[in-house]
């Protein structure tokens, strides 16, 4: 895909979710080509230990003109596998959401429609959710640990897809490896000013496959949150864009 011009490129982690791959990639790549975008899928292998890797391969192989794999050896976290589809992607505008398939492609493109009104950054926010009372739990209380530390303009922190403008990006330069990569990039956003809407979307049923979310990760949030409001990992960030 050399030389070749994207207005977006959408980042999409998978792991052992080779039940779901073909469904959630087929589904977006008809959705993006009727409605006439230049896109390509960034398709992150982030270390699977299922089929994941030869079906992601045989994607590429069948439309290697809008589809990019890129392989991780080993998990390290959600994070990790979206910052590694960050940096291989080449679109005006770059977004990311998880392959689970619990976000319709019909919702990403409303998502990304909200480039259109002058928005910085566009993600969206789960209004109706159908993921179980577990799930909803844990949101709940991230979100509540979340907006207690910082002052940001969401009450859905981790909803996804989020949209922004790839020069933007570049500039946030999200470190996290876990799943706590959401949040820093909305810190990030609010600190920049950048102009942020959200846009409703219905959260899906997973049908196939098994969640990574575990309530350990209300935990991990809290953890990175603590270290990110009083360590250095931001003031370092902001001290290096001010240069």
């Amino acid at each position: 895909m050399d030389g070749k011009s994207f207005n977006l490129s959408l980042v999409l982690p998978f792991y052992n979710e080779e039940e779901n791959i073909r469904d959630v990639v087929n589904g977006l790549s008809v959705a993006c080509e009727k409605a006439h975008i230049a896109y390509e899928l960034v398709l992150v292998n982030n270390g699977s230990v299922d089929d994941s890797a030869s079906i992601l391969g045989d994607l590429a192989k069948e439309k290697p003109d809008r589809i990019r794999v890129i392989n991780i050896p080993s998990n390290q976290g959600y994070g990790w596998g979206i910052i590694n589809g960050f940096n291989n992607a080449s679109g005006e505008y770059v977004g990311f959401m998880s392959g689970d398939g619990q976000t319709s492609p019909e919702d990403m493109l409303r998502v990304f429609h909200g480039m259109s009104e002058n928005f910085d950054i566009v993600k969206a926010k789960r209004t109706v959710r159908n993921d179980g009372i577990a799930r909803k739990i844990l949101s709940k209380v991230c979100n509540f640990l979340f907006l207690a530390l910082f002052n940001v303009n969401t009450s859905d922190v981790n909803g996804s897809p989020k949209i922004l403008k790839n020069e933007l990006l570049r500039k946030i330069a999200p470190t996290s490896k876990d799943w706590f990569i959401d949040a820093e990039i909305v810190i990030k956003a609010m600190y920049l000013n950048l102009k942020l809407k959200e846009v409703p979307v219905e959260f899906l049923r997973r049908e196939k496959g098994r969640s990574h979310v575990k309530f350990s990760t209300i935990f991990e949030f809290a953890k990175n949150m603590w270290n990110y409001r009083f360590g250095r990992g931001f003031e370092e960030w902001k001290q290096a864009i001010q240069k």
